[in-house]
């Protein structure tokens, strides 16, 4: 079922769920169903376990667009990530991976429909008891040479994965517009993710984004600071670097189908969450997102955002989601 590996039938179909805010899930949340026989999968060789810090080091820098272009174009500053031997092709049919964490343009639901192909890495991260893997899925669709798209870390305890998070993309848009996400895991696996959108603006640097590494093998949103904190998308505290209590979150959201239902107008939502340790804890509630919108550029006016009709709630325990109700929608 797999190139590259012995004789030894193996099977492994990775099923790797992310719920609507992306939050960390156990391995009991990721239904994947698995069956290896005579081999593991996930490579643990001591030889190709990967030293910290790893990764884009100038992350957190504001630089020219000059600068980073020439670092994307020339691999220069980014040869960490070319040092990543994806040496153990996959069949592409055998792997779901919906998306890891929210951004900011539309990307397909799962993977192998549009790749033709998918690679893990045999260099890996060592954490505890715990391994982390790079999965990477190349674009060549339209390319005559493939190229990296997305990279993927997944955790992984005795052979079973335990959750995953993109790390890094590679999308080329129409007109030459091209979106980067780089990233940078430092000794503390704190993971540092951080994008750059090269379009008519004509450059942007999106703000750090970073999580951590729990010692449950989880990954979660990391901060630099304690206390309230407040953003154009999201508002709560934050106790230890991690989300502590009831949060306000503007998010996009999947499970609706605006086709189906016309009314709910887009797909942000206005949601109110609670967290314990950086995990989902408790009753979740996710309202329709009520905003207005400027009508010369077209974006939405944030002192105007409101909440909405309830569309469903979910109950977290432990940061696994135990049950998701919906509400009726009007059509």
């Amino acid at each position: 079922m797999f190139s590259k590996i012995n004789k030894t039938f193996i099977l492994l179909v990775l099923v790797l769920v992310s719920n609507y805010s992306k939050a960390q899930t156990g391995y009991k949340n990721l239904n994947i169903p698995a069956s290896v026989e005579g081999s593991n999968f996930f490579n643990t060789d001591k030889r190709n376990c990967i030293t910290l810090p790893f990764g884009y080091s100038n992350i957190s820098k504001q630089l020219p667009v000059d600068s980073v272009m020439s670092a994307m174009q020339d691999h220069r500053g980014l040869g960490n990530r070319y040092a990543l031997k994806f040496d153990q092709s996959i069949k592409n049919n055998l792997v779901t991976i919906p998306e890891a964490y929210d951004v900011s343009f539309p990307f397909e639901q799962d993977i192998g429909k549009e790749y033709n192909q998918i690679k893990l890495a045999s260099n890996f991260l060592r954490y505890g008891d715990y391994s982390l893997h790079f999965l990477a899925i190349y674009n060549a669709v339209r390319y005559s040479e493939p190229f990296i798209k997305k990279i993927y870390l997944i955790s992984v305890k005795n052979g079973k994965p335990v959750d995953i998070r993109r790390i890094y993309l590679h999308h080329e848009g129409e007109m030459g517009f091209t979106d980067y996400t780089l990233f940078y895991i430092d000794k503390n696996f704190i993971i540092s993710l951080r994008d750059y959108e090269f379009n008519e603006n004509p450059f942007r640097q999106k703000p750090v984004c970073q999580f951590q590494l729990l010692s449950n093998g989880t990954f979660v949103r990391y901060y630099d600071q304690n206390g309230l904190y407040k953003t154009d998308e999201e508002q709560g505290s934050i106790k230890n670097h991690h989300k502590e209590g009831k949060w306000i979150e503007f998010k996009t959201n999947r499970f609706v189908d605006l086709q189906e239902y016309p009314s709910f107008t887009d797909s942000y939502t206005y949601l109110e969450a609670k967290y314990k340790g950086g995990l989902p804890d408790g009753e979740w509630k996710c309202y329709k997102l009520l905003q207005e919108y400027n009508e010369e550029t077209g974006e939405p006016i944030i002192n105007t955002r409101k909440r909405g009709p309830l569309i469903y709630t979910e109950l977290y325990k432990n940061g696994l989601l135990e049950k998701r109700e919906f509400h009726i929608l009007d059509k």
